[in-house]
Formats: C-alpha cells, structure tokens, sequence
C-alpha cells in the first residue's frame, strides 16, 4: 500500500475545505436570489395595493362630485302640447362649474326595430322620438329631430330652459295610438357634464311633465 504523503493530505483537505466554501458560496446566492425576489414580489404587491388605494379614492372623489341638478318641466298652458324645460345646477358646492352640461332625450327604454321589408327602416327608427315630448328643433340650437340640445358651461347656481313640445307620430304608425302611448309618461333625459381634471358625469332623469301652479 503506498503511503499518503502529508503534503498530499493537505492538499486534499484544501481541495475539500475549497469545496465546501464554494457549496456555502453557492447556497448564500440562491438565499440572495430568492430574498431579492421576495423583495420584488413584496414591491410589487405593495405596488398594486397603492395603485388600488388610489383608484378607490379617484372613484370616491369622483362621486363625492356628481352634479346635483333640480329637472323640472312644466306645461304652458292647460290645452297646449308646448312645455318648458328647467335644469338649476345645485351642487355639489365645490364643483362651482361645469365646462358643458348636455341634455339628449331618451327613448323609452323599448327596443324598436327596423322593418327588411320596408318602413320603419334603421334611419327612421333613430330619428324618432320614442317618449311623449321633444325639444323643439331650431330652438335654442336644438337638434333637427328634437332629440338633443348643444352642450353649455354652467355655473353653480346657474339654470338653463329649453322649449318643448309633444313629440310626433313616425309615418309608418297611428297618430292616436301614439298619443295613447305616451299620455302622462315621464321625459326621460340623460344629462352629460364635463369638468376639466374630472372623468366625465352622465346622469339620467325621469320627469313628469306638470301644469303650471
């Protein structure tokens, strides 16, 4: 058996000491690699919590901010189809403004539908008013069809009026039955604001058409 010099024994102690120093080495990198990547994910989550903190709060603030208007419409006279419009702006106090307010009829929540065969084709169908009234057309700028007025700034306070009159009976249907239809329905409104530094508004309302006091 040959003898194992003593040299040969250190270098071979050193050759394992070497190793276990490079296993340690390699060890304490995968922690690191592995804290760091915790770290990351921590960064992260706390990250997306802060997005969703602050996205929460948009939405807060922008409720907080909705418009609050007074919508009333009143008839002119007792046996007239005219009736006016009053929309006042009343708050929120710290909105102070609106950059546009727009006011558009709305439908009356039926689905209407064009006829392949001939009348009502799709054009028709959304020209015409679907509830009882309108805004006059050519009036205080509103639309050919009456649907819809431009939009306006507002200031807190403020009010704006518009005309209106009942609405008419497309070609293809029965005068009286529309008037049937629609006799004592709400006007239903959606109103649009915008606000520089603020996500649009849009706000809906149903008002029941009344006689003047």
């Amino acid at each position: 058996m040959a003898d194992v010099s003593w040299a040969d024994g250190l270098s071979a102690v050193s050759a394992l000491a070497g190793l276990g120093t490079a296993v340690i080495a390699l060890r304490i990198g995968r922690t690191a690699n592995q804290a760091a990547h915790a770290s990351n994910r921590a960064a992260d989550r706390a990250n997306a919590t802060a997005d969703s903190v602050a996205q929460v709060e948009r939405e807060r603030w922008h409720h907080e901010m909705t418009p609050r208007f007074d919508v009333t419409i009143t008839r002119l006279g007792p046996s007239t189809s005219q009736a006016s419009l009053l929309l006042t702006f009343e708050g929120p106090p710290a909105l102070e403004r609106l950059d546009a307010v727009e006011i558009e009829i709305r439908d009356d929540g039926y689905t209407h539908i064009a006829n392949p065969a001939g009348e009502p084709t799709q054009e028709q169908v959304d020209e015409t008013i679907w509830g009882p009234s309108r805004f006059k057309p050519g009036v205080d700028g509103a639309s050919p069809n009456g649907r819809m007025v431009p939009a306006v700034p507002l200031e807190l306070g403020g009010w704006l009026k518009y005309a209106l009159e009942e609405s008419f009976a497309p070609s293809w249907n029965d005068p009286s039955y529309w008037r049937e239809r629609y006799v004592g329905a709400p006007v239903r409104l959606w109103v649009r604001c915008r606000r520089a530094g603020h996500q649009p508004w849009t706000l809906t309302y149903d008002v029941t058409v009344t006689d003047p006091q």
